[in-house]
């Protein structure tokens, strides 16, 4: 009798043990799941929509060195406006509806430009300097793209 009650302590001990590891574990995981913030804890949601053939960003002023976190709403993203390009910081992507965030930090001052991959839609949006100043930057927009389906030709991106 002596034998199954240590086998039952020790069950039970096991048991305590794995469960408050669970435990601790899942509440990492909730302290943790902004896992893309800076030091102050700060994050930028921006909201990204087409309207009239641009891009407009919500909102569009960003702060330099702070984590953005681009959500696209794709029920106002046609065609190719879904594959984007923000250059000046290394983004490209084409959103899916499975798929419709992208997170970069914005390392420099200015106003900056977002196109589509085909450079048929396009729009701006300020990055404000470290003391909330902008900057005299502006990138220069890129040339090119096109009627985006007018004529017969273009990406076909309306739709």
């Amino acid at each position: 009798m002596k034998k199954m009650k240590n086998k039952w302590t020790i069950f039970m001990v096991i048991v305590l043990v794995v469960g408050f590891g669970g435990f601790m574990l899942a509440g990492s995981e909730n302290t943790t799941s902004n896992n893309n913030t800076n030091s102050n804890g700060e994050f930028q949601i921006v909201k990204l929509s087409v309207e009239n053939g641009k891009y407009v960003m919500n909102p569009s002023e960003l702060k330099v060195g702070v984590p953005v976190r681009l959500e696209a709403d794709m029920s106002k993203m046609p065609g190719c406006s879904r594959s984007i390009v923000i250059a000046s910081f290394n983004v490209r992507k084409t959103f899916t509806s499975t798929s419709n965030i992208i997170e970069f930090t914005p390392n420099k001052a200015g106003t900056f430009n977002i196109a589509c991959s085909m450079n048929m839609y396009k729009g701006t949006f300020t990055v404000l300097g470290n003391d909330g100043s902008k900057s005299n930057y502006v990138e220069q927009a890129p040339t090119g793209g096109g009627s985006c389906g007018a004529s017969g030709g273009g990406c076909g991106c309306g739709g």
